[in-house]
């Protein structure tokens, strides 16, 4: 990717985002995709492009705009966030009682922010997790009919087995029938013509 400035049908072409769907997201993530207006036409650093796609992958995954946007600033928790907010709007965040800390070895980590390259790691794992589930469901389900299919096919063959056990017996009793008709007209070709 060159450093320059682009506009949206290039990022479009870039990430293999719609025109419209980047359009869209433009509009509805404007606070963290800060473009350069120049006359009607809005352009976009370098930075912006991976932006635009990490967006329009977690809009994919069903994630909703107050998700999407700690997530692309570096993921602030929402008690950070409401901290900040508060700070901003000059309320005093007053803590709760002080709980005695644990000692340094049984604390849990805090997670450090994660790079732009993490995230999208991220994301592609949680995407595959998703894919891998639907694929594992539908392959349950054609498991499923198949299990259903065999059993009608069962079913019938068994009904066909049947059928012709039937036909079987029935032909047998027609060759006997039949033997014993050449039998008697055999033996009433034998006897004189008078004597039939």
């Amino acid at each position: 990717m060159s450093d320059s400035p682009k506009k949206i049908a290039e990022i479009a072409e870039i990430t293999g985002i719609s025109e419209d769907i980047c359009r869209q997201i433009a509009r509805d993530f404007e606070e963290i995709l800060p473009g350069k207006k120049i006359g009607k036409v809005t352009i976009y650093d370098d930075a912006a492009v991976e932006r635009f796609r990490k967006i329009a992958d977690l809009q994919n995954q069903g994630c909703c705009r107050e998700v999407i946007i700690p997530a692309i600033r570096g993921g602030k928790s929402l008690e950070e966030r409401a901290a900040e907010d508060m700070k901003r709007f000059g309320i005093e965040n007053k803590p709760a009682e002080q709980k005695p800390k644990k000692p340094l070895n049984s604390q849990i980590p805090v997670d450090k922010p994660k790079t732009e390259t993490e995230e999208a790691l991220l994301l592609a794992v949680k995407s595959l997790e998703q894919k891998i589930a639907a694929m594992d469901q539908r392959s349950s389900a054609v498991r499923d009919a198949g299990e259903d299919n065999l059993k009608k096919i069962l079913d019938a063959v068994s009904a066909v087995s049947a059928d012709i056990a039937a036909l079987k017996a029935e032909m047998h009793t027609l060759w006997d029938q039949v033997a014993e008709l050449e039998k008697f007209l055999q033996t009433q070709s034998e006897k004189p013509f008078w004597k039939r």
